[in-house]
């Protein structure tokens, strides 16, 4: 009866092998790869025919970053995995790639065609210096016909001309040649960067109890790969829904390249510690700290920190082109996980070892938007159209940079956090010129009065919204009134202009429609008081 069995040992001593038996090599081929944020985890099988009795099996020509403690096989058939052995390998470097293999024979035949070159320039050289060198004619007591030195100067200069011509054009392909040869050289010490490492080895040793054909699956963890996810979010217009495409780049520097392997995607991470933490008690005591008043040192009670108020808006532009083609995230399963989330790639993929960036598809969501523009006069009159994208959260994504694109246009980045709680995303899709704010002081309620010990500044603006377009438009403006943890000052709002006012953030909101060609004027102010033998920054 066939028997199957699933073992996973950790790196140890062979046990029971004769070690003057030379391995069996098993000839295996990378077929599945999980790449992490940091890492990854690589699988590669091979068939091996295994005598009777105690052996030992190698997969050899593997990476020299193999993580030894992730070491796990896995073998089919009626035998023994008894125990495995890594070890690095360097006497013997990594067999080179066809692509090596084609360069080199090309720099072969192109030093070939160079030296040939070489040659003609330097024939074309010598019958120069042969021809200049023997273009006396007649003798010293003997005069030169007219005839005769007719058609040697027509000779000189024609042979002149010819060899001249030659040698410019056996230079010019010298030159190219040069300049093809020094090319591929370049290319080639980049392929050949990681020839001269030493590689790995697994030893496996088995026991079987007759001959038998075995199949080996062999996987392992290394470090220096990984992937960060990157999105496309696209709208066509203020009426109709978001298209958001999620991508992932990925690179490895392992050494090996990955040819046509099953890929997969995972937020996890195997490097992680999986030890709980422990909540110990947590004891409060009093906090004294020490000053100088009239230089002795006294006990001081701690300052209360100040509270700050802010409202971020950040915005990038630029400029990037749509395109609409089938891709591999229409053949990518999200598997979710109790820890992670996978995404295997259901097509192969290959990723060479060179450290570089490779796109690879993931998912194309559609998601539902509303628009609205967005202006803060205090800090800039630019208006800006916002998308706000509601239910994102339920797609599975994870964190990460994202292009912004409107109405076919690259219009700035921004950057998904899915830390955040809530299930609508705000995101600036750049400034619309076609329509105006203008925010101006009102000079006759704005004035300084004394009162008391008190000073009292008033402060009255009005903000001028334009709509330019041919179409109506939702509109949102907001500015603040300032706030105070400082009991001597006195804060007073006495204009909001019908605003949204939120007395702990000092925000006022103006949400409202206006019509093509329509302006709107919102008005605001407010008074503070503070002690007149004192300074605050207004």
């Amino acid at each position: 009866m066939r028997k199957i069995m699933c073992c996973v040992l950790m790196v140890g001593m062979l046990a029971g092998a004769n070690a003057q038996d030379k391995p069996k090599v098993i000839k295996s081929k990378i077929k599945d790869v999980t790449v992490f944020f940091n890492g990854a985890q690589i699988s590669q099988a091979g068939d091996v025919m295994l005598p009777a009795g105690q052996s030992t099996v190698m997969f050899e020509n593997l990476t020299q970053y193999v993580n030894a403690q992730s070491i796990q096989i896995k073998g089919e058939g009626n035998f023994d995995i008894l125990s495995v052995v890594h070890q690095i390998n360097y006497l013997k470097s990594q067999e080179k790639s066809p692509e090596v293999m084609r360069m080199e024979d090309s720099l072969v035949i192109l030093g070939k065609a160079l030296t040939m070159q070489q040659t003609y320039l330097t024939v074309y050289t010598q019958e120069e210096v042969m021809l200049l060198a023997n273009k006396a004619i007649g003798g010293e007591q003997t005069g030169v016909k007219i005839s005769e030195l007719k058609e040697a100067t027509d000779y000189f200069r024609t042979r002149l001309m010819d060899i001249k011509t030659n040698e410019l054009s056996v230079q010019d392909k010298i030159n190219a040649l040069q300049k093809r040869i020094a090319t591929l050289n370049n290319q080639l010490a980049t392929l050949n960067s990681h020839v001269a490492e030493p590689t790995s080895e697994v030893l496996v040793s088995v026991n079987a109890g007759s001959a038998v054909s075995a199949k080996l699956v062999l996987s392992y963890y290394v470090s220096n790969a990984g992937w960060t996810p990157t999105y496309d979010l696209r709208a066509v217009n203020v009426k109709s829904p978001m298209e958001l495409d999620f991508r992932a780049n990925v690179h490895q520097n392992t050494g090996t390249d990955w040819n046509g392997v099953n890929l997969t995607l995972s937020t996890g991470n195997p490097m992680q510690n999986g030890v709980k933490p422990t909540l110990n008690p947590w004891y409060l005591s009093y906090i004294v700290t020490f000053g100088l008043v009239n230089g002795v040192t006294t006990k001081m009670p701690m300052a209360a920190p100040s509270q700050a108020y802010a409202s971020d808006r950040n915005y990038d532009e630029g400029e990037k082109t749509e395109e609409k083609t089938r891709t591999i995230s229409d053949y990518t399963v999200m598997n979710e996980n109790q820890t992670n989330i996978e995404y295997e790639i259901s097509i192969p993929y290959t990723v060479p070892a060179d450290g570089k960036n490779y796109m690879v598809e993931i998912q194309k969501n559609t998601l539902a938007a509303t628009y609205e523009y967005y202006c803060a006069p205090k800090l800039n009159n630019d208006v800006f159209l916002v998308a706000h994208v509601c239910g994102w959260d339920k797609y599975n994504i994870v964190s990460g940079e994202m292009n912004l694109f409107f109405e076919g246009t690259y219009v700035g980045k921004s950057y998904i956090d899915t830390r955040v709680t809530t299930d609508t995303l705000d995101l600036s899709l750049g400034v619309d010129k076609s329509i105006s704010v203008k925010r101006e002081k009102i000079q006759d309620l704005t004035s300084v009065k004394l009162i008391g010990t008190n000073k009292k500044e008033t402060f009255s603006y009005t903000i001028n919204v334009r709509n330019k377009k041919s179409a109506g438009i939702d509109i949102l403006v907001e500015d603040q009134i300032p706030l105070t943890t400082d009991k001597d000052i006195e804060i007073e709002a006495l204009e909001t202009s019908g605003a949204n006012y939120d007395k702990e953030t000092g925000k006022l909101a103006w949400r409202f429609q206006l019509k093509a060609a329509e302006s709107k004027a919102l008005k605001m102010g407010y008074s503070v008081k503070y002690p007149k033998d004192r300074k605050v920054n207004l």
